[in-house]
């Protein structure tokens, strides 16, 4: 990361130059007029320097301004990726940590067979916790580097949303209230697409109000695309973070200072996700509370 120090020198030696240039361009001009030549001539060389020192300052600031931006940009990546490996760290050691002590606990202490099947059920739940981080991290390397395999298959829209409804709805403890639409056949990558939809519903029981529950909305958007909102009750998403929503290792909290689960990489999946099918992923405006993204996929009646 480039540091104050760093910045402060750019910007002083930027500086510098065009004291400089302007100084030299001063006495150019002052030679120009003290020499023995006709008024014309004088009038051409002034016109001369002036507009060759006006597209070399144009060049200069131009220079000056890409080198402020690169450092603003470096500077925010490098607090994005410090970010992400604190909240690694703390993800990767948190389920760690956890399953060691119900193991010792099992080791040290003659518990009951109730007890023991508890904290071992507790252990594996932990292990998947760790599972799905690392499954997590994967993905986003592939879709980096788009190498995200697709396995197309046609899919009832509302079976699917109905079963995976059922499953998170347990895993939250919270209601995810379903419209009544007419039922859609898509044709999608059934992994890819619940990939989609799990980081959304749980980005939104993460920042969202979980005993308002989310709210899933689907509807034809034309005759070859379908959209899918996910709504939450919480704060919604300040406007100077949306620029930087669906960005790698983006986060609403301080790493140091958070108070909710997570790395940063779950919208930038999703969108990500969105856009291997052939769909989008976007933030939209709603009255009231809350946040509400929507999933955007083409569909061929």
């Amino acid at each position: 990361m480039l540091k104050k120090p760093t910045t402060v020198f750019v910007y002083l030696l930027g500086a510098y130059v065009l004291i400089q240039f302007l100084w030299w361009g001063y006495h150019l001009i002052d030679l120009t007029r003290a020499s023995q030549h006709t008024d014309e001539l004088i009038t051409k060389r002034i016109v001369m320097i002036i507009g060759e020192g006006s597209v070399f300052l144009v060049l200069l600031l131009f220079g000056l301004w890409k080198i402020k931006r690169s450092i603003k940009k470096e500077i925010q990546m490098a607090r994005q990726q410090n970010n992400f490996m604190l909240s690694v760290t703390h993800e990767l050691k948190t389920p760690l940590a956890a399953t060691k002590l119900y193991l010792q606990t099992i080791q040290k202490h003659k518990l009951s067979e109730e007890k023991q099947v508890e904290l071992i059920q507790k252990a594996l739940d932990e292990s998947s916790r760790l599972e799905t981080l690392v499954e997590q991290i994967l993905t986003a390397s592939r879709l980096e580097q788009q190498a995200m395999p697709r396995l197309m298959t046609s899919i009832s829209l509302k079976d699917f949303l109905t079963h995976l409804i059922s499953i998170q709805e347990k895993r939250f403890n919270s209601a995810i209230r379903l419209n009544d639409f007419e039922d859609i056949q898509l044709e999608t990558d059934p992994l890819i697409f619940t990939n989609i939809l799990n980081n959304l519903i749980e980005n939104g029981f993460k920042y969202g109000h979980s005993e308002k529950g989310l709210d899933l909305t689907v509807h034809k958007e034309n005759d070859y695309s379908v959209s899918i909102d996910v709504r939450d009750y919480g704060k919604g998403i300040p406007l100077e973070q949306q620029d930087l929503l669906f960005k790698k290792f983006n986060r609403l909290e301080n790493e140091e200072t958070r108070t909710t689960k997570g790395t940063g990489l779950g919208l930038f999946i999703a969108r990500e996700c969105a856009r291997t099918l052939g769909g989008n992923l976007r933030l939209i405006k709603v009255d009231g509370p809350g946040a509400c993204f929507q999933i955007q996929m083409p569909y061929d009646e």
